[in-house]
């Protein structure tokens, strides 16, 4: 089932713990940041 986007925004306003699916939601839908590393260049 897929959460609703008021949900997630009530989640998130209430500082209520996200899902593993609602978080990737909100990411999506740029309701919250990644989290994903950027990978740095390293020279050598």
């Amino acid at each position: 089932m897929v959460a609703k986007l008021s949900t997630i925004r009530r989640k998130i306003r209430n500082g209520e713990k996200l899902g593993f699916s609602e978080r990737a939601r909100a990411v999506n839908k740029g309701l919250l940041p990644s989290k994903a590393k950027k990978r740095k260049n390293v020279k050598k």
